[in-house]
């Protein structure tokens, strides 16, 4: 069964309504789910905002209905609340006139039907200091027109700080491309489940802030959920993190063998292996053409290297023969970053793969040879991590990068379920393919990773967590959590186009405490 404070399920409309149905079966009435989500929501927005005149626009849906019991349960903390429905009293749905009447009984001539005229919305939003939406909710899937398109308008033209129940209104549920009018949101609190649209641009920037606010289903409910994907938690990160055994020493934790670098491209050999060091790798044993050996020693200290045979700076044809002896030592490889698209490099990536037993992580122009040794697919099942960004993607799948960006969560699941891989499709969201079906999406992150070297890190993260002892399944999803939630800390303190894929390394330590908390 789901455990909720470890990951978030990924709905669509239709699981949506799914999950309603099989609830009510099993006993929780609409009346009891409205009421804990609105309870939930009502519970974030205390926390999270400071509104004393707070306006609440509801519809005449389960959204609205939500909304009602939001705005209940603010005037009983002491909110000077004002409600409109921008509907009728009697176009309202059974349940959320249900909830008309007990806010109605509890706070008298609070709420109001706007029937036509959008004046008195126009008039609220400039005396409010905060605005909740709660007009339309996940089962939108038309263009809003006419007043329902102004009364957006309104809301965005207010500059209020904004509050939207489950959804911004005017979001498709199940895609990330807005179909016209919708409500531009500080905050977003999804009602137990995301969505699609919480997840994929442009409707993410939508959305502000996402917090989940936990509804009352039924534990049997989650359990027979069919999500299209799961979000990983920092509670369930955190417990993902490999434990570290008090009379541990350095072989404990695992000896990662980097194989990458090339004249000109030694710094991505470097990152690779700060990030595998700083998320606890025992050792690590940096293998890259002799020419840039010592630069790549002296940059890092901490980690042992090796010369390979080279040509014009690149590995050579004998490279692979050379490191017969450190493969035997190790215990991940992580191959790729900055090796060079030669004929020997392919080679060596191929021979990689035919010698070697242990876990591995497969980036960049390892990613670029393996489209010619996809036979080798099959030798690693079941220990590979390959994290392809689009491009890399398209070429090993012959589709287009249009085409990949547009279906990534399927690309992802039947590239991991086809070959026994783990794929990590980087972007936003990254995907994460696992071999059995599941697909796991990231949502920390932020646009200071979109430079070279980033990735690169990355590679390094994952081949730590596999040196620690982490499944390839979790350690992709762990370091794409990890990966993100640094950039994510960092971005408090410095703005995301300053920073560098060196400044990842140096934080991660406090990133990982933070999560540990």
């Amino acid at each position: 069964m789901p455990d909720s404070q470890h990951e978030t399920l990924v709905l669509t409309s239709q699981a949506q309504r799914e999950a309603d149905r099989l609830a009510e079966a099993a006993g929780a009435s609409s009346e009891v789910l409205m009421e804990s989500a609105g309870r939930s929501a009502a519970k974030v927005i205390l926390e999270r905002a400071d509104f004393k005149r707070p306006l609440v626009v509801a519809g005449r849906g389960g959204n609205g209905g939500d909304a009602l019991v939001v705005a209940r349960h603010l005037f009983e903390s002491g909110a000077d609340v004002t409600v409109l429905a921008l509907c009728r009293p009697e176009d309202l749905s059974p349940t959320t006139a249900l909830m008309a009447r007990r806010l109605e009984e509890v706070a008298p001539g609070r709420l109001r039907f706007l029937a036509k005229d959008l004046g008195p919305l126009e008039e609220r939003l400039a005396e409010c200091d905060g605005v909740i939406d709660g007009l339309f909710g996940s089962g939108l899937d038309r263009p809003l027109a006419g007043r329902e398109a102004e009364a957006i308008q309104l809301i965005n033209r207010a500059g209020r700080e904004t509050v939207s129940l489950d959804l911004p209104s005017g979001l498709p549920s199940d895609q990330g491309a807005p179909l016209g009018e919708a409500v531009e949101a500080d905050l977003t609190i999804a009602m137990e489940f995301l969505k699609p649209a919480h997840l994929f641009f442009p409707a993410r920037s939508f959305c502000g802030e996402i917090e989940v606010a936990r509804v009352a289903y039924p534990a049997e409910v989650l359990e027979h959920l069919v999500p299209l994907a799961r979000v990983l938690t920092q509670a369930g990160a955190a417990a993902l993190l490999p434990g570290r055994r008090p009379d541990g020493y350095k072989g404990t934790f695992g000896h990662v063998l980097v194989v990458a670098g090339s004249r000109g491209m030694s710094g991505a050999a470097i990152l690779c292996a700060r990030g595998a060091l700083r998320v606890g790798a025992g050792l690590v044993t940096i293998a890259c053409p002799a020419s840039i050996q010592p630069i790549v020693a002296t940059a890092l200290p901490e980690a042992l290297t090796v010369g390979l045979p080279e040509e014009d700076g690149h590995v050579g044809p004998d490279a692979a023969a050379a490191l017969e002896p450190t493969l035997d030592a190790a215990s991940v490889l992580a191959i790729g970053p900055g090796l060079g698209r030669s004929q020997a490099a392919s080679e060596l990536v191929g021979a990689l793969l035919e010698r070697s037993n242990v876990p591995l992580v497969l980036d960049a122009d390892a990613l670029f040879a393996l489209a010619s040794h996809r036979d080798c697919l099959t030798r690693v099942a079941g220990r590979a991590v390959l994290t392809p960004h689009p491009g890399e993607m398209a070429r090993l799948v012959d589709r287009s990068i249009d085409e990949i960006d547009a279906d990534r969560i399927e690309t992802a699941r039947r590239f991991a379920q086809e070959h026994g891989v783990v794929l990590l499709l980087k972007g936003r969201p990254t995907a994460i393919g696992w071999p059995d079906g599941e697909v796991f999406l990231n949502e920390t992150g932020n646009t200071g990773l979109a430079k070279g070297g980033s990735g690169d890190v990355l590679t390094g993260l994952i081949a730590g967590l596999l040196a620690n002892g982490a499944s390839p399944a979790d350690a992709a999803a762990l370091g794409a959590y990890v990966h993100g939630a640094t950039a994510d800390l960092l971005a408090r303190e410095i703005p995301e186009r300053s920073m560098l894929p060196s400044d990842l390394v140096e934080a991660l330590p406090l990133a990982l405490a933070e999560i540990e908390r």
